[in-house]
């Protein structure tokens, strides 16, 4: 028990935050914070760098995107669960450690600015941490299941037991022939079967109780990310922003299917995941690298890959929407600013994607 809850602080809370700030250590703006292109934002780009949110919500659009990176490859060649754990986690390991011994005195600093964001919290702020924390009770004692857990949840526990990734079908437990098509390009079953044979935790337990949790509190960071660009930075506008999206979240139950309602009983699904965190993570992203005078950076840029390669992992709906989303975006920054880069970072960073539909093309 406390070895699996030393491993999970460790694979799920260390991990994607030194993997952030490997990222935020290329990030370098040498103008003012009030010479920023976006309107009514002077600051919300240029002091993330420091910022615990902008680490963790970066470091897991990293460890999504460098799964399906690592995962298709090994998928179609039918290669063991354990190959996969050791390659994916092998890397991982290898970043973190290489952003620890590079960035170590950041830490006092980013622990400093976390002290500083509590003491200028304001009250809407504090009530949104407690609708959170209501949030989060509900998760903790009330279980939602749904009928998609005889496929997604089955399947880590089926790669689980056979050290394969993604070979037998979990309804009957025989062999696949030929790999479903609709399925075998988004692997977030073999991510969650990893995560539990690094942790040596259930899928189940994986699935229902920690990735919950754990992807409720990331989605409030991105938007929280995303309330401090529209915001200037401005708390009590930020509490306000955030008091309404939950209100948004918890009043969107008039359908099974509103991205609200899957944040809120379905987050352990891919499909959620897309819809809750990276999606908005998409449109904090082109905030930052279409709408900023000095046109994002290098590592940004990366980091938009690694979030398409993210969209794929997690939903086959991914791969499409997160494309149709970003080329929106790009389109509008190119209109805005009357040139092609916008349009030209767009379709590089939407390769992944590209690549994914002319496989599944040819394979369905």
């Amino acid at each position: 028990m406390i070895k699996s809850v030393v491993l999970s602080a460790v694979v799920l809370g260390a991990v994607p935050f030194l993997l952030g700030l490997f990222y935020t250590g290329f990030i370098h703006y040498e103008t003012t914070p009030q010479e920023c292109g976006i309107p009514g934002c002077p600051e919300g780009i240029h002091y993330e760098k420091n910022n615990i949110l902008m680490h963790m919500a970066a470091g897991y659009v990293i460890m999504f995107g460098l799964f399906e990176i690592i995962a298709l490859p090994l998928i179609f060649l039918r290669q063991s669960l354990s190959l996969l754990v050791y390659l994916y986690g092998g890397i991982l390991f290898a970043v973190s450690a290489v952003s620890l011994a590079l960035h170590f005195r950041r830490i006092p600093v980013i622990a400093g600015n976390i002290k500083q964001a509590v003491q200028s919290f304001t009250a809407c702020i504090w009530a949104q941490l407690l609708v959170i924390a209501g949030q989060v009770f509900v998760y903790v004692r009330y279980q939602y299941h749904n009928s998609d857990d005889a496929f997604f949840v089955a399947s880590a526990a089926t790669s689980l037991a056979t050290d394969m990734v993604f070979a037998y079908s979990p309804y009957t437990g025989t062999l696949y022939e030929k790999l479903p098509s609709r399925y075998v390009l988004s692997p977030f079953y073999a991510f969650t079967a990893a995560i539990s044979k690094m942790t040596e935790i259930h899928p189940a337990i994986i699935a229902h109780m920690v990735f919950m949790i754990l992807f409720l509190l990331l989605s409030y960071g991105v938007y929280t990310l995303l309330g401090r660009i529209l915001f200037s930075c401005d708390m009590e506008k930020l509490g306000y922003f955030l008091i309404l999206v939950s209100a948004l979240h918890i009043f969107s139950a008039y359908s099974e299917r509103t991205s609200g309602l899957f944040l809120l009983i379905r987050l352990w699904q891919g499909k959620a995941i897309l819809a809750g965190i990276l999606l908005p993570m998409i449109l904090y992203m082109a905030l930052r690298i279409f709408f900023d005078s000095q046109g994002g950076k290098g590592a940004d840029r990366v980091l938009l890959f690694f979030l398409m390669c993210a969209c794929c992992m997690v939903s086959s709906m991914g791969i499409m929407l997160g494309a149709i989303m970003l080329g929106i975006l790009g389109i509008l920054a190119a209109w805005r600013q009357k040139r092609i880069r916008p349009l030209a970072d767009t379709v590089l960073c939407c390769l992944p994607n590209l690549l994914c539909a002319g496989i599944y093309l040819m394979i369905r």
